[in-house]
């Protein structure tokens, strides 16, 4: 009789463990398949942006006219990497700097954005683009595409300063002194970077501090326009006034001294804003860009006619942008 019960309560036990186990891994399995999925659209998705921002890039060179034969070839190295390598952040980088060289803003600011499709932490494409914002007076937009150039690559003195300079721009003076000091503590022969803290500091009312920094960037760079002019500022304030005529006399100089190169580049046939050297510069970076994507034949070609190119540029002052 008592067998007959063992038996019977055998049969009417619940399950054991091994069934709340199979169970279990169903369920776990089910989650893993629900991730995987969220994956795998993901990655869908992503590529259909990237596919999108790449396709939407078009030639630029053909609406060049014939007779503008630097700006034409150069421009045609754009679209010859657009071609070559679509897919290549670096190339469509390397685009959107040629671009933005030349004043193809809009097309320029396109294939940054393919290139960050492509590799989303490219920090110089996000520093590129806080420049285009900054030259069209943007500084709202330009502070976050900054802040991500910096934050990925701390070490880039351009993002700092850059980023010192638009913060300043919206009145955010506190941070841009913060910034601009990281930057001048850790790149101390970046003129810029002492220019534009002088400039935050005489905003701030600081005057000694303000022709401390500009003082700084003169000891760098003695022709700096900027910081003859900040130090004439700085001077001002802090009563110092000879001195102050001495640094708006020598910005003047500086400033006159710049209308004439502009003035000789006109007459040897460049545009006054326009580098002489687009041309070598773009056959410069695509040969490090076919080079690193391995396709060395393209390479030394570009790197040849990047030389053929420098030997050629008009010389008609120093080169660099504007001091004033």
């Amino acid at each position: 009789m008592r067998r007959r019960g063992e038996r019977a309560a055998r049969t009417a036990a619940p399950p054991s463990g091994g069934f709340r186990t199979r169970r279990s891994i169903l369920a776990v399995g089910l989650a893993v398949a629900v991730v995987a999925a969220a994956v795998v659209a993901w990655r869908a998705g992503g590529f259909a942006r990237r596919t999108r921002a790449i396709s939407a890039l078009r030639p630029v060179a053909a609406g060049v006219p014939p007779d503008q034969q630097e700006r034409r070839a150069t421009l045609e190295i754009a679209d010859r990497l657009l071609r070559d390598l679509p897919a290549a952040p670096e190339a469509l980088y390397a685009r959107g700097r040629i671009l933005l060289r030349l004043g193809y803003g809009d097309e320029a600011v396109a294939s940054l954005r393919a290139a960050l499709a492509v590799e989303p932490e490219l920090a110089p494409a996000y520093e590129l683009l806080g420049m285009e914002a900054m030259s069209r007076g943007d500084h709202a937009a330009a502070v976050p595409l900054l802040e991500r150039a910096w934050r990925i690559d701390p070490e880039s003195e351009a993002a700092g300063v850059m980023l010192g300079e638009s913060l300043a721009n919206l009145g955010r003076l506190p941070e841009a002194v913060a910034v601009l000091e990281r930057v001048v503590a850790a790149h101390p022969a970046v003129t810029a970077a002492h220019v534009q803290l002088g400039q935050a500091w005489n905003s701030l009312r600081e005057p000694a501090r303000a022709k401390a920094a500009h003082l700084a960037a003169l000891r760098l760079d003695p022709v700096n326009g900027p910081a003859c002019f900040g130090a004439a500022q700085a001077c001002v304030r802090l009563g110092e006034h000879e001195l102050a005529e001495q640094y708006r006399r020598r910005h003047l100089d500086i400033v006159a001294e710049d209308r004439g190169i502009g003035q000789r580049r006109i007459r040897a046939g460049l545009s006054a804003g326009e580098p002489a050297g687009a041309l070598a510069a773009a056959a410069d970076l695509a040969a490090k860009v076919y080079a690193a994507n391995g396709r060395l034949a393209e390479a030394a070609d570009f790197r040849a006619r990047a030389a053929a190119a420098a030997a050629r540029a008009p010389q008609p002052g120093p080169a660099g942008g504007s001091r004033r």
